[in-house]
């Protein structure tokens, strides 16, 4: 009985990693291609500009009605203007992290991934929660590096 249940179970395993990976990608397609042209448009990171990479955020979702919790994984860098900001900006690393969380917490991951307009919204409410909960303009625009939801 258990010669015949491994491999069963070994299939419908990598059955469900298959199918999870598919409908992920089939989601998360729109979502590159509206970043990449958002990318194009923008103009290129000038010699004074710095990148501020953050750390890694783990964060649950807002629950939805029926659904099991879901988490979301992201890495997010800020542009600054200058490389005085950067400085600023990592000496206040943990002011700008709590607003992130703040506001990711507040998403939903069918919000986050309808439409390819979500992620650069996304976006755009990050970077004004950032600069409302520092007090001034510290990030000119936010990255998105990499993004998982389950």
């Amino acid at each position: 009985s258990m010669v015949v249940l491994l491999p069963i179970l070994l299939i419908v395993v990598v059955g469900g990693s298959i199918g999870g990976t598919l409908v992920t990608n089939h989601f998360l397609t729109g979502e590159k291609t509206a970043a990449a042209e958002t990318a194009k448009d923008s103009s290129k990171i000038s010699s004074d500009e710095a990148i501020v990479a953050l750390d890694e955020f783990l964060v649950n979702l807002a629950k939805e009605d029926n659904q099991e919790q879901q988490y979301m994984k992201v890495n997010l860098s800020i542009l600054v203007a200058d490389e005085e900001k950067s400085a600023e900006a990592t000496k206040n690393v943990a002011v700008i992290r709590d607003s992130v969380v703040n506001l990711l917490r507040q998403q939903k991951a069918s919000g986050i991934l309808s439409s390819a307009e979500s992620v650069p919204n996304l976006k755009k409410a990050l970077k004004e929660t950032i600069n409302q909960e520092y007090g001034s303009e510290i990030a000119k625009d936010v990255y998105v590096t990499d993004l998982v939801i389950q």
